[in-house]
């Protein structure tokens, strides 16, 4: 299979892969310079579908890679077809480890709301991807598992070609173990999204009137009579403050504390600024829309 056809097949694969898959045993494989990594676990175990993720066709990277890589996207797509497992590829920026971890998460949320099962390939990929993918996994509790390999192509050539970097002879597969991370309660994730996706969009964060729309126009409990009509101006304004100490000391207080989001001062006002480490949790939370899968 060629590129352009692997493309084109892709993209008619694209529209149906995220509702078809009740009850689905999915596999996400980020996928590097590999073959046997991706594939040799489905010598044992059966598979519905699976998402290879790599590098986009058009990347603005070094030509030869590319090239390299969308051979090793076509090898792995060919030997899971001949498995009879429906292939689906994501194109990601793979050295990026918040659009890694924006997809991925992505991926495992709506295939879990869907009813599928959802397992993820960790050893597929490179080492930076391959936190990002950790991270994924740990944080929407599916079954994460690596691939053992029992030694390693030198000099590229033939053998390379046939089995990637990694040359699995045995197939020893390790599911690891599962840590719960602590996420933000619920309400507190899907600001730092839209404090992101304002962000993105070249905004400059959330004053406390607009985070106290925001719970509105969401459904947060306490927040849902904001704009009933008060005839009396003074209790207009206790209302008001009433809802700002909650939004500071029930919500921001809790992200401020856990360095997701910082106050910015002009003068005597100030607004809400997502962090870096807020916009890691942003992108795991799995709410980031996603138009290459569907989102």
């Amino acid at each position: 299979m060629n590129l352009v056809n692997l493309v084109n097949s892709v993209r008619k694969v694209n529209d149906q892969s995220l509702t078809r898959g009740l009850h689905d045993v999915v596999h996400i494989i980020p996928l590097g310079h590999e073959i046997d990594r991706a594939v040799a676990p489905f010598a044992r175990n059966r598979a519905d579908r699976a998402y290879i993720l790599a590098i986009p066709p058009d990347a603005d990277l070094d030509p030869g890679m590319v090239k390299k890589q969308h051979f090793f996207v076509a090898r792995v797509t060919e030997r899971l077809q001949e498995l009879g497992i429906a292939v689906t590829f994501v194109p990601v920026a793979m050295f990026d480890i918040l659009d890694v971890l924006k997809v991925v998460s992505y991926l495992i949320r709506t295939e879990k709301e869907s009813g599928s099962a959802v397992y993820v390939n960790m050893s597929s990929c490179g080492r930076k991807t391959s936190v990002a993918v950790t991270l994924a996994a740990m944080v929407h509790e599916v079954p994460l598992y690596y691939v053992s390999a029992d030694r390693y192509a030198t000099g590229g050539g033939e053998e390379e070609c046939a089995h990637g970097l990694s040359i699995v002879e045995n197939v020893r597969t390790e599911v690891f173990q599962r840590f719960r991370i602590m996420m933000p309660k619920p309400e507190n994730v899907r600001l730092l999204v839209e404090l992101l996706r304002r962000k993105e969009a070249g905004g400059d964060g959330m004053t406390s009137e607009e985070i106290i729309g925001f719970f509105h126009d969401t459904g947060v409990h306490g927040y849902e009579n904001l704009h009933t009509a008060e005839r009396d101006a003074y209790q207009r304004a206790r209302t008001k403050r009433a809802l700002l100490n909650r939004t500071n000391r029930g919500y921001l207080g809790e992200l401020e504390e856990q360095g997701y989001v910082e106050r910015r001062w002009r003068g005597r006002n100030f607004s809400i600024q997502i962090t870096k480490a807020g916009e890691h949790i942003a992108c795991v939370s799995g709410l980031v829309p996603c138009s290459r899968v569907g989102g």
